[in-house]
């Protein structure tokens, strides 16, 4: 567990007490201030908190605080502002910010959050334990509480089922060393369904491990019907972030599934879910980010985001902010020490001008102060991740130049019936449909009137690779060819477009900065964001990599490209454990029937 989350310490709480009596001086008094109850849904006005050490020691009515203060005592003057509990993300993958541990910490505690609780399997995917390892090393330098789930499924899919090659294996062996080590929670959310709703004994394993050991467990379960969501819930699979309408929220929140309601970067539900916590007290609520990149990151917040689109929506402020703190708390069985302002709780503080729109002005974590009217007054510490750790694409040149984009099919010219992904940028699920495409010289063309174009997945952990090619429509990419080391989970190179030449060039390019995200157009890179760590972070200050996403988002925009829809919706294209049609290493997947089917449709 993480360090914050010690055993009954009696000499620290001794000290408490005396603080709480004012026998003892506090360390940090926060005065004048109104206070958001979230346990009672009400506001205390006029109030002053107490912290001593790592934890609050006291709430109390802002006329007495002198009384608590001896000459080293820092005062903060809140204002007349509004203190409210640091903010909880239940779920993420920190990987999705492009930024490491720290450099995400940094911008997360700006916004006010100060627990996570991440599931690492796109790492854990490229690097195995020693990933999960990396990131539980790296996570300790910040003072934001990262908690880890251990990956229940790594890779997504059974190997036996021969959908993907995967990069790493993760044997039980690793998982039951991972679930030992410090700041872990829980099993990370079971992706895998098919093997959940077969009994499939390694999963139900897992999850065995994971209650013997006290730990949450999460799940992944998006449009299972009725039976299938009864069974699934039936193994012990408990929380859900996947619902994307309202009836499938209703479904997950009337059998006890803790909903999660998610609003990322590119997979926005809130405003489809929001009218379930507007109209019903939902005990098992909560917000999460899942998904969110650096540059909403620094734009637009993280759980602060969240609570104000909520707010915006018409939902309740208070209400809005219970579902960032105390709610996530109880789910993780640490309201005792997170998601309230309250004695004995840790020093988890916000504070923002405003309660219909959150602004974190002040952010303190564990007690200590972290950003003082939104100026970073903490030292973070830097992690030196391994070499290898940063030199993951190791396929071939003369693979990269052998590659044939277009899909070969056995009639030489005409036109033939394919099986194409159908995305919708801003979702994260696809359709399969079945289209008319032109073949010429045996080779499946581009059919730009449709928007169908070339895509493909590369496996670039050997230097001796697969690959596969398909068709994809609605991804709205109008250049040459983009490639990236995003594509979830196993984080092979995923590539589209419409021109062979610049495809390759994309993937070369991919090889020479050893992982991240290139677009290329007419024969030349109009931009690139370099992601060293496994292919899938930067290991630079978070301010450079802003820089580098906004200036890939302007160059596309120059080209009228939205560059995050696009990004965010190919990097799960990969997946094959979302309905309906994937593409894979292997090809393209059928997923409800867990099988590999050709590009030409029967």
């Amino acid at each position: 567990m993480n360090l914050y989350f010690t055993k009954y310490d009696p000499d620290e709480r001794v000290t408490l007490i005396r603080v709480a009596r004012g026998l003892e001086p506090a360390d940090i008094i926060i005065s004048n201030i109104n206070l958001v109850e979230v346990n009672t849904g009400n506001i205390l006005e006029n109030a002053a908190i107490l912290i001593k050490g790592t934890r609050v020691a006291g709430v109390l009515k802002n006329s007495d605080v002198d009384r608590y203060r001896r000459g080293k005592t820092l005062v903060i003057n809140g204002a007349g502002f509004y203190a409210l509990p640091g903010f909880i993300d239940s779920h993420i993958h920190i990987e999705s910010s492009m930024l490491d541990p720290i450099g995400f910490s940094k911008i997360a505690l700006k916004h006010g959050t100060t627990t996570v609780v991440a599931d690492p399997h796109e790492v854990v995917n490229v690097l195995g334990l020693e990933g999960f390892k990396l990131f539980v090393e790296a996570s300790r330098q910040t003072p934001l509480k990262i908690l880890l789930e251990v990956p229940s499924c790594v890779p997504p899919t059974d190997p036996s089922m021969g959908l993907e090659t995967p990069p790493n294996g993760f044997p039980i062996e690793d998982f039951i060393l991972a679930m030992k080590m410090n700041q872990v929670i829980g099993l990370g959310e079971v992706m895998d369904f098919l093997s959940v709703l077969n009994g499939n004994s390694k999963v139900i394993d897992k999850i065995k491990t994971a209650y013997d050991n006290n730990m949450i467990v999460d799940g992944h379960a998006p449009l299972l019907n009725s039976e299938e969501l009864n069974a699934y819930v039936s193994a012990g699979i408990l929380s859900d972030h996947e619902s994307t309408n309202l009836v499938e929220a209703y479904e997950k929140a009337w059998r006890g599934m803790y909903l999660f309601i998610r609003e990322g970067s590119a997979w926005r539900d809130l405003e489809s879910i929001i009218e379930l916590v507007k109209k019903t007290d939902c005990k098992l609520c909560a917000f999460v980010s899942d998904d969110v990149n650096v540059v909403d990151l620094f734009e637009k917040g993280h759980m602060d985001r969240v609570i104000n689109k909520a707010i915006e929506l018409g939902l309740d402020p208070v209400r809005a902010i219970q579902l960032a703190t105390i709610n996530p708390a109880i789910r993780l069985h640490l309201e005792d020490h997170i998601g309230i302002i309250a004695p004995g709780r840790l020093g988890d503080i916000v504070l923002s001008r405003k309660l219909e729109k959150i602004d974190s002005l002040t952010v303190l974590a564990n007690g200590e102060l972290i950003y003082y009217n939104k100026e970073l007054v903490k030292t973070f510490n830097k992690y030196n991740y391994p070499t290898h750790a940063l030199n993951t694409v190791k396929v071939e040149d003369k693979l990269i130049e052998a590659i044939e984009v277009g899909p070969r099919v056995q009639v030489e010219e005409g036109w033939v019936k394919a099986n194409v992904i159908r995305v919708q940028p801003g979702s994260a699920l696809t359709k399969h449909i079945v289209e008319e495409v032109y073949v010429s010289h045996g080779k499946i063309q581009p059919l730009p009137e449709k928007d169908i174009m070339y895509v493909g997945v590369l496996y670039r952990h050997k230097p001796n690779a697969s690959y596969s090619v398909g068709l994809i429509q609605n991804l709205g990419f109008k250049l040459g060819g983009v490639a990236q080391t995003i594509a979830h989970d196993t984080h092979n190179i995923i590539f589209a477009g419409w021109s062979v030449n610049d495809i390759k060039l994309a993937i070369k390019r991919i090889k020479e900065i050893q992982g991240g995200i290139v677009v290329v157009d007419k024969g030349g890179v109009i931009a690139e964001i370099p992601l060293k760590l496994a292919g899938l972070m930067s290991i630079e200050e978070p301010e450079v990599v802003y820089e580098s996403y906004k200036h890939m988002i302007s160059k596309l925009s120059e080209r009228g490209v939205v560059f995050e829809s696009i990004f965010m919706t190919l990097s799960l294209v990969s997946l094959p454990v979302i309905p309906e049609i994937r593409i894979t290493d292997k090809g393209l997947i059928d997923v409800k029937r867990g099988t590999v089917i050709p590009v030409v449709a029967k």
